[in-house]
């Protein structure tokens, strides 16, 4: 692509922002994206330019509504869908909760809810149905909407997932009215998913999302005249695929649509950019392509006549610059705990985290191991660069070997890296990294520290597939600690089960026995190489 003004490099979301979905009002452009058991739930970025964007707010905002304690990895918000109705100036999501995958069974609760603004406040959430996941809303031009989902068979010897059905929603009666019907059954891709529905030309368009989230995902396409169908294949399906090919952005799929105010159309997707080909370190990511759609034709990546690979560049609206501010580098927590951090399954001053008890610090109380699904006391931000470091200043007086805090690097409760500041049973202060491979608990070392040690900064470097911890004392030199240690672990490809989230780095405390530990951060330090450069 020849580069000029416009041109801005994919992904536009780096880092843990999978199964994104775009609208826009007027000349604003918001994107929402999934956040499995990470809370606060449902990100949704902004931008006026499709070039410059912002973490703008979360759609979920209350603990308890929905209810993701105790929920396992992987479980919880699902692909979410953000659409704008102009007749009544409202933005509606339709979200799922994912509760269980256990057998052939995938339980999961959809729900609604609307804001006259993405920044909220949103309203109280509204359920809809558990017949299957990856629900939307489309808002058809006679002011009826209707949810289509996938429909998740249980039944033994029967295809899996499903077909792509469709219900009527009343808004009025704020529930999903009559039966589903089925409308698509996929196409030899298979693994349907992510369907949504828009309505162009007089056409009713299906985008899905097929070949699974791996290596093989890909964007398809169908078109009826009527909702209900039948609908006829895009003869050149997957209209984009990165299967098979070298592309930076590897596993595309999850495409939707959105036209910028002159009339031109734009697909997001997510991809991943894996080290080596192969390690999706940090997660699913949210990318964006220019689309070439004749008045009645099918769409197709710019420039291409059938089947794309995503590309690197993209051109962005002919419209003004909107930049945002930059996010600091560092982040003092004197000005409270920014957007781009989260906790696990509850809000994080329901996980032991209190901006009161000193001022200008966080006190982050213990609470259970890394490996717990429940009491897990634990702030972190997504890693979104293969070159990163971290560094972060804190205070902590361990008594026991069962009281911890420091710097951690997290996939999910089975995979992470620690370093840790704790003690031995004799009270006496060192350095520890412990690891989680697969639900395999490691000890990489422990180290010493002066006595009478409680302030210390801990720090590391990632630098592609290699983590280093370092740490110093208050007056001294920069220390490295510990062996070279694998990002390739904390990859969706290396996780047992489902990996469908992102490296995450932050800090944590634990109090294994319940004796009241604590440990204050001031601060905290995230660089990463400007992936735009």
């Amino acid at each position: 692509t020849e580069r000029n003004s416009l041109t801005m490099k994919n992904p536009i979301l780096p880092g843990f922002n999978p199964d994104p979905c775009i609208c826009r009002k007027a000349s604003d452009y918001y994107i929402a994206v999934s956040s499995f058991e990470w809370f606060p739930g449902i990100p949704i970025y902004h931008s006026r330019d499709l070039k410059h964007w912002e973490l703008y707010a979360h759609a979920l905002q209350n603990a308890d509504d929905p209810d993701l304690k105790k929920l396992p990895s992987a479980k919880g918000i699902w692909a979410p869908c953000l659409t704008y109705c102009e007749r009544e100036d409202l933005f509606y999501v339709v979200y799922g909760v994912m509760n269980s995958m256990n057998a052939r069974y995938f339980d999961v609760d959809n729900y609604l809810i609307t804001a006259k603004d993405p920044k909220g406040p949103w309203s109280a959430p509204v359920y809809l149905h558990s017949l299957g996941f990856d629900a939307s809303l489309f808002h058809d031009d006679d002011g009826r909407k209707y949810l289509a989902a996938l429909e998740w068979e249980t039944r033994e010897a029967y295809e899996k997932p499903g077909p792509i059905c469709v219900m009527e929603y009343d808004p009025t009666a704020r529930r999903v009215i009559g039966q589903a019907r089925l409308v698509f059954e996929g196409t030899d891709r298979g693994v349907t998913e992510g369907p949504n529905i828009m309505k162009k030309d007089g056409w009713y368009y299906i985008t899905a999302a097929e070949g699974g989230t791996a290596f093989g995902h890909c964007v398809t396409m169908a078109r009826s005249r009527s909702l209900f169908g039948p609908y006829e294949v895009d003869p050149h399906n997957p209209m984009l695929s990165s299967t098979g090919t070298d592309c930076v952005l590897q596993r595309a799929g999850h495409g939707q649509y959105v036209s910028d105010p002159q009339g031109n159309w734009y697909m997001a997707h997510l991809c991943s950019r894996p080290l080596e080909g192969k390690w999706s370190i940090l997660g699913r990511e949210a990318a964006i392509q220019n689309i070439d759609w004749p008045e009645g034709g099918w769409p197709r990546i710019r420039g291409a006549a059938s089947t794309a690979m995503p590309k690197l560049w993209f051109e962005a609206p002919d419209a003004p610059e909107h930049p945002f501010p930059e996010v600091s580098k560092r982040t003092n927590f004197s000005q409270g705990i920014p957007v781009q951090w989260m906790s696990l399954r509850r809000n994080w001053s329901n996980c032991g985290i209190d901006l009161s008890a000193r001022e200008g610090w966080v006190r982050i109380h213990g609470g259970n191991s890394l490996c717990s699904h429940y009491r897990q006391h634990l702030l972190a931000r997504a890693v979104s660069s293969l070159k990163c470091e971290c560094e972060m200043h804190m205070e902590f007086e361990a008594e026991t070997p069962y009281q911890m805090a420091g710097l951690v690097f997290i996939y999910n409760c089975d995979n992470w890296y620690y370093l840790c500041k704790t003690a031995n049973e004799d009270g006496q202060p060192l350095l520890a990294i412990f690891s989680c491979d697969n639900g395999s608990a490691h000890s990489h070392g422990e180290y010493p520290l002066p006595g009478g040690c409680k302030a210390i900064d801990l720090s590391a470097q990632v630098d592609g597939g290699d983590l280093r911890f370092s740490y110093m004392i208050p007056g001294g030199e920069k220390k490295s600690v510990g062996p070279v240690l694998d990002m390739r672990k904390l990859s969706d490809e290396y996780v047992n089960g489902n990996g469908f989230s992102s490296a995450m780095v932050g800090f944590g405390c634990q109090d294994l026995r319940g004796d009241d530990a604590f440990a204050d951060v001031e601060w905290f330090d995230y660089h990463a190489e400007n992936q735009t450069s």
